[in-house]
């Protein structure tokens, strides 16, 4: 059931972050909310690890605030939202492979497209593509 409601937050959030650049934060409350309600009846991991998914967004908030703006907030608070379905190994799992297919995409815009260095990059998508991966993994 996590695993849907899960997709559909990343699915939106990668529409949104594509057309506007930006996170709806009431969005990612009601998901927070309902994945905490879910794991109240349907607990999927411990809530030491949830505790560890969740730090890794704000970790990335931090990251957020001391680059001015550099990462978006809303990423941030869209990994903690992340985090309480997933816990903390998948989340990390979940940010490094978003990490490592926005770094290909970024090189590709570089070398192939011209693009500069400074353009800004919608990181939801990516979150949404290293997701299906493991979903895909999860089933093999």
């Amino acid at each position: 059931m996590q695993k849907f409601v899960l997709l559909g937050l990343l699915g939106l959030c990668a529409w949104e972050d594509m057309k506007r650049k930006e996170l709806t934060v009431m969005n990612l409350l009601l998901f927070a909310i309902s994945g905490l309600l879910l794991h109240l009846f349907f607990p999927i991991c411990s809530i030491y690890s949830i505790l560890w998914g969740i730090s890794l967004g704000v970790a990335v908030l931090g990251v957020s605030f001391l680059s001015r703006g550099g990462i978006g907030m809303g990423d941030g608070i869209l990994l903690m939202v992340t985090g309480v379905y997933l816990g903390g190994t998948a989340n990390l799992e979940l940010f490094l492979l978003g990490i490592s297919f926005s770094a290909l995409w970024a090189m590709g815009l570089v070398v192939i497209w011209k693009k500069r260095g400074k353009d800004q990059m919608a990181f939801a998508p990516f979150l949404l593509a290293s997701y299906l991966v493991m979903l895909v993994r999860w089933q093999i």
